[in-house]
Parts: C-alpha cells; structure tokens; sequence
C-alpha cells in the first residue's frame, strides 16, 4: 500500500497537502462560528480591515474586538470560501458569510511568513455592494 502511494505521488495523480496550502480549516470554523478569539490567531501583528465600508488600520487585539462587535451586530450562520489564489508570497481568499440578517462578501489577504499566513487585509461588505457579473 504504500508503494502504491509513492508512486500516485510522484505521477501527480494525488497530492500531500503542503503546510500554508489552502485557507486553514481552523480559520473557515472561526468565522463560521463568530468566534473573533479563535479567528486572530490568523491575524497579522497589524493588519488593515474594511468593515461595511468602515476602514481600520488596526493591530491584532484591536482587529479582534472590531470583529467581535461584528459578529455580535451579524451572527453567523455560515461560512464558505469560494475562491482561493496566490502571488508570490502573498495567497488571498472570496468567501461569502451568511449571517442571520443578511450575506456578506470576505476578501482576505494573506502574507505568508515563517512557514504561516497571517492575514494582513480583510473586507466584509454587504454582498449586494458589489457588482454581480454573469
């Protein structure tokens, strides 16, 4: 059995996740929770947030009690990410946050760092603020 996976791994049929791949499951089931602790884990030292077009260039205690009012005023139903991509040393995230009011858009930017990403820009708006394209 495991020869067998050597070789799918080296014909590229499967992949062995690497460490900073992907938005971290960790993250998807804080916000999904509301839960601003567990959340800042993830956050820069300082950080920039756009929320409901309010802008703050913030350090992390500060980001995690701006989000923690937020949850509080939106309290999440669900969380998922619906695009992921990268540059360089940077990776960003579309996901849409269903709360109990309404569904908002939440773009985050991540600077990777040491082996891990912290995010360094995150927007929330309201999904209807942005233009739908077919």
């Amino acid at each position: 059995m495991r020869r067998l996976i050597n070789i799918l791994l080296l014909a590229g049929l499967i992949s062995m996740p690497a460490f900073g791949q992907g938005i971290p499951d960790d993250l998807v089931k804080a916000i999904n929770d509301g839960n601003a602790r567990k959340m800042s884990r993830f956050f820069h030292q300082s950080l920039e947030l756009s929320i409901l077009e309010e802008d703050h260039v913030t350090s992390k205690n500060q980001a995690t009690r701006i989000m923690e009012n937020f949850f509080k005023s939106h309290p999440p139903t669900e969380f998922t990410i619906s695009f992921e991509g990268s540059k360089e040393k940077s990776r960003y995230a579309i996901g849409s946050l269903k709360t109990t009011d309404e569904t908002f858009r939440v773009n985050m930017f991540f600077l990777n760092q040491q082996d891990e990403s912290f995010i360094y820009y995150l927007s929330i708006e309201k999904e209807s603020s942005y233009e739908r394209f077919p």
